[in-house]
């Protein structure tokens, strides 16, 4: 009786590591797909993008209240249709992670990346923003270098929180704080 649900779960014959795995991925891609549906929807019938605000807006902010943030929505539709006109050169801004089973990351795997020895931030950034800049991102201060939508449900699910992926990521974008790992280490870190 004094067990929580998290438990019972545990104990239902049905729950072993691999499917609870399965169940993971498939949140993650459903999820993935809930949000692509709902901004094609959005940036095709305008009416659904005012339905949808606060839902676009927890997704991009981390915060229900859509009208904080109308500042960005002009600037972000505009956007949307920037990155499908790119996808129909055959060009990409971005890419949506595949498969879409991938988890959620807040930051790159680091192999076969890692941090250049001679960045002095550490983990961080800094007010470097040359991938944001490089692809137009409408959720950049400008001002700060700073993302409006850092570490958020898109943030995470998308792009941002697994860049870089690999040595092609860094050369197009310019990374100072990237480099990929010499091979050498890629076998210790295995």
């Amino acid at each position: 009786m004094g067990q929580d649900i998290g438990e019972a779960i545990k104990t239902y014959p049905f729950y072993d590591s691999g499917n609870a795995l399965r169940i993971k991925k498939l949140q993650w891609s459903s999820l993935r797909l809930m949000f692509i549906i709902c901004t094609v929807f959005s940036t095709t019938i305008v009416v659904v993008g005012c339905l949808f605000s606060p839902v676009f807006s927890y997704c991009l902010f981390g915060d229900f209240r859509s009208w904080r943030y109308l500042r960005f929505w002009p600037r972000l539709l505009v956007y949307v249709y920037y990155l499908f006109y790119l996808s129909l050169k055959g060009e990409s801004a971005f890419s949506i992670p595949l498969p879409l089973t991938a988890p959620p990351m807040s930051a790159p795997k680091l192999n076969p990346i890692q941090i250049h020895p001679d960045w002095p931030h550490g983990l961080s950034c800094d007010s470097c923003s040359k991938c944001c800049s490089k692809i137009k991102c409408p959720l950049l201060e400008k001002t700060t270098g700073k993302c409006k939508s850092y570490n958020s449900f898109y943030w995470r699910y998308f792009n941002c929180g697994r860049y870089p992926e690999n040595q092609a990521d860094i050369d197009r974008f310019e990374c100072p704080k990237w480099m990929e790992t010499p091979s050498g280490e890629t076998e210790r870190l295995k």
